[in-house]
C-alpha cells in the first residue's frame, strides 16, 4: 500500500479529517431554524441530504442518530432560537474518483440574525449549467460563494442566476417567485436549481392562497414585470426582492402579507 503523509502549516497532520470534503468538495448540508423546537419540516431536510448522500455515495447515518446529534447540539448550545447547520462530510482515499469509506457528521448551531425583508439583487455574470449538483445542497458551494460576493462588492444583498439559455434559475441560496394577477410562478426544477423545502411549501400553499401556481421556464422579462417578487429558503422565510441591477420591482403589499402568514404559520415561526 502506497504511504502518504500530510502536511499542515508546515506540520505534519496527526488528526484524521474528512479530506475527501476538503479536497474535492464531497458532501452535502442542511441549514435551519430552530425556533424553540424541532423544525415542522426537519424530516424533508434530512430526506434531502439522504438524497444528496446517495448522489455522492456518502454512508448516511440513520436518521435516528442525525437527530439525537443535533438535538444534543442545540441543547448545549442553550440557544433558544438558532440557525443550525449539519454537514455530512466524506473521508476515504484521495484518489478523487475512488468510494468514500466513512461520513463524518458536523453540527454547527449559532444564533439565529434577524433576516431582510427587503433584497435587492444582481444577475450574476456567468451562467448556470445542467450539472446534476444543483439539485442537491453540496458542500460545493463556490459558484455561490463567487456570485454572492460579486453582488455584494456591487452593494446588492443577493445575486440572480440565469442558466444556458437566459432562464432565471434561483438565488446563489434563495428560491424565487413572482406574482401577476392571480398566478404565481417560480422556475422548474429543470431549469437547473435547488428544490427547497420552503419552496415547496409555498408551492403547495398555492390553493390556501387563491393562486394558481405555475413552474416553468421563464426570463427575466416576467419578473421583472410583475407585481410582486420575492425570495424563499429555510432561514429568511421569505423576502421581499425589489430590485434587479436597475430595474425596480412592483410590490403587492397585500399579497406578500397574505402569502408571509400562511408561510410563517406553517414554519410555526408565529407568536
Amino acid at each position: 500500500m502506497a504511504r502518504e503523509f500530510i502536511f499542515l502549516d508546515g506540520e505534519p497532520l496527526l488528526t484524521k479529517i474528512p479530506m475527501r470534503s476538503l479536497l474535492y468538495g464531497e458532501g452535502v448540508f442542511e441549514t435551519f431554524r430552530w425556533k424553540g423546537t424541532e423544525p415542522v419540516f426537519l424530516k424533508k431536510h434530512l430526506d434531502r441530504m439522504k438524497n444528496g448522500a446517495k448522489l455522492l455515495s456518502i454512508p448516511m447515518p440513520a436518521e435516528k442518530v442525525i437527530k439525537n446529534s443535533v438535538e444534543k447540539a442545540v441543547e448545549k448550545s442553550n440557544i433558544a432560537d438558532a440557525t443550525v447547520k449539519i454537514c455530512l462530510l466524506s473521508s476515504g482515499s484521495m484518489v478523487f474518483h475512488e468510494d468514500t469509506d466513512k461520513a463524518h457528521l458536523m453540527v454547527i448551531v449559532k444564533d439565529y440574525e434577524k433576516q431582510k425583508e427587503r433584497m435587492r439583487a444582481h444577475i450574476a455574470s456567468f451562467r448556470r449549467n445542467s450539472s446534476p449538483l444543483l439539485r442537491i445542497k453540496s458542500t460545493n458551494y463556490l459558484e455561490n460563494v463567487v456570485a454572492r460576493r460579486e453582488a455584494k462588492s456591487m452593494g446588492y444583498d443577493e445575486c440572480l442566476f440565469l442558466n444556458q439559455r437566459a432562464q432565471i434559475t434561483e438565488g446563489s441560496s434563495t428560491n424565487i417567485f413572482w406574482v401577476k394577477g392571480d398566478v404565481m410562478y417560480t422556475p422548474s426544477v429543470d431549469c437547473g436549481l435547488l428544490p427547497g423545502i420552503t419552496r415547496e411549501t409555498i408551492i403547495t400553499s398555492g390553493q390556501e392562497l387563491g393562486l394558481e401556481v405555475r413552474e416553468g421556464r421563464f426570463k427575466l422579462e416576467d419578473l421583472l414585470s410583475s407585481n410582486l417578487a420575492f425570495l424563499t429558503n429555510s432561514l429568511i422565510g421569505m423576502a421581499v426582492l425589489t430590485q434587479v441591477d436597475s430595474n425596480k420591482i412592483n410590490f403587492n403589499e397585500e399579497i406578500y402579507i397574505r402569502i408571509r402568514d400562511v408561510l410563517f404559520r406553517k414554519l410555526r415561526w408565529t407568536s
